[in-house]
C-alpha cells in the first residue's frame, strides 16, 4: 500500500514534536551523507544524516531537530562520531545519557533546543597538528584587527562581535597557557572553534573548545586577531564543525568524486566543505561551496585562497592519491527554525 499523499510542512504547526524527542522513521532511499526518511507516526518526510550502512524500509530510531523546506531534520541516536564513525551502535547507556542531555528544556527557544540537540549529537573535531590553520586568514592583511587583552577586554570584544553581528574569525595565543585558538563566527555567533594546547593531547569538540578559548581571552596578554569573511566562505567552512560527514562506497578517483559531489551540491542547492588530502605533499586543501556554487579553495599549507577550480584540478592532477571527504551543512541549521551557532556571551556569563 502506498503511503498517503504529503501535505507541506508548517514548522510552526507541529505540536507533537520538540526538539530532542525520539521518533521513529522508515528509511526510503540513500542520498549523500545519509538517507532519505518517513517518520512512522505521521507519515513525514524527513532525512536522517548517517555513516551507518541502512537497509530500504528498515525503521530506526531518531531525534527531532526542526522542520523546514517541507522535511524534517533528523539526528542519529549515537553518543558521538566515534562510535558512527567505527561503524558500531552506541551502549544504551551511552545514548541514553546523550539523549537525556540533548532533550530541549522546558521554556526553552525552539530555535536554541533545535541547534543545541543538533550540535551536541554530531560533535566534531580534528587530529591535526596546528589544527587552527584550517580556518583561512582575512582575504585582505589590512583587514585584520590586532590587539592584545588588557587593550580590549573580552566584554568589549563579544559585543564588537554580537553587536555588529560580525561574520569572520577570532584568533587567539595565550603564552600564559600555551596555547592557541580559533573561532568561527557568522553573525556574531560561533559556529566552529579549535583549541590547541601543549598541556592536552587531543582537541576537543567545538563547545568545549569555545570554553577553553574564552577563558584564554580572560587572561591579560594574550593576542587577539580578529577579521571579517564572506558569509557565503564562512557557512561553508562550518560545515567541517556543524555538518554531517559524507560516508563513501564508491570507486572513484579524487577529481571525479568531486565532479560528482559538485553537480549534487549544485543541483540540491547546498552548502558544503570538501577536505582534499595531498599525501604526496602531507597537504590539505578546503574547496568551499555555497547555495549549490562553488566559491572557491583554500590551501592550508600555505594559507592560499583561490577562486578559480582550475587550481584545485592542478593539485589533484599532480597527486594521483589524493583522498576527498566532503561534509554538508544542513539547511535547516541556517533557516528560521534553528539559532544556528553558539551564543559567545552566553557561555562567558557561564564561566564566571
Amino acid at each position: 500500500m502506498s503511503p498517503a499523499p504529503q501535505k507541506p510542512l508548517n514548522p510552526w504547526n507541529l505540536p507533537s514534536y520538540k526538539a530532542g524527542q525520539n521518533v521513529s522513521a522508515k528509511i526510503m532511499g540513500p542520498e549523500p551523507g545519509g538517507y532519505s526518511v518517513l517518520l512512522v507516526k505521521d507519515n513525514l518526510p524527513g532525512f536522517l544524516p548517517t555513516e551507518q550502512k541502512l537497509k530500504v524500509g528498515e525503521e530506526v530510531l531518531a531525534q527531532f531537530v526542526c522542520v523546514t523546506n517541507n522535511r524534517i531534520l533528523l539526528s542519529s541516536r549515537f553518543s558521538s562520531m566515534s562510535s558512527m564513525s567505527s561503524g558500531q551502535q552506541a551502549a544504551p547507556t551511552q545514548w541514553q545519557d546523550s539523549m537525556a542531555a540533548t532533550t530541549a528544556a522546558d521554556g526553552e527557544n525552539p530555535q536554541d533546543a533545535a541547534f543545541r540537540v543538533w550540535a551536541q549529537t554530531n560533535p566534531r573535531k580534528f587530529q591535526l597538528k596546528r589544527a587552527i590553520d584550517l580556518i583561512m586568514p582575512p582575504l585582505e592583511v589590512e583587514e585584520s584587527m590586532n590587539f592584545a587583552v588588557g587593550e580590549y577586554d573580552l566584554e568589549w570584544l563579544i559585543t564588537d562581535l554580537e553587536g555588529g553581528m560580525r561574520t569572520g574569525c577570532v584568533k587567539a595565543t595565550c603564552e600564559e597557557r600555551l596555547s592557541r585558538a580559533a573561532t568561527l563566527i557568522y553573525k556574531g555567533r560561533c559556529v566552529g572553534c579549535i583549541y590547541g594546547c601543549k598541556s592536552m593531547n587531543e582537541t576537543h569538540p567545538t563547545e568545549q573548545s569555545l570554553q577553553f578559548m574564552l577563558n584564554d581571552l580572560k587572561v591579560e596578554g594574550t593576542k587577539v586577531q580578529m577579521y571579517d569573511l564572506p558569509d557565503s566562505v564562512t557557512l561553508a567552512m562550518s560545515a567541517l564543525f556543524m555538518g554531517y560527514p559524507v560516508n563513501r562506497s564508491d570507486d572513484l578517483d579524487a577529481k571525479a568524486y568531486m565532479d560528482y559531489l559538485l553537480e549534487w551540491f549544485t543541483n540540491k542547492g547546498q552548502t558544503a566543505c570538501l577536505a582534499i588530502q595531498l599525501p604526496s605533499t602531507a597537504a590539505t586543501c578546503l574547496v568551499f561551496v555555497h547555495g549549490g556554487k562553488y566559491i572557491g579553495s583554500f590551501y592550508v599549507e600555505d594559507q592560499h585562497f583561490s577562486e578559480d577550480i582550475n587550481y584545485v584540478y592542478g593539485l589533484l592532477e599532480k597527486d594521483p592519491q589524493a583522498v576527498v571527504e566532503a561534509s554538508i551543512l544542513p539547511p535547516e541549521l541556517t533557516s528560521n527554525a534553528v539559532r544556528f551557532g553558539y551564543s559567545l556571551s552566553m557561555y562567558s556569563k557561564a564561566q564566571q
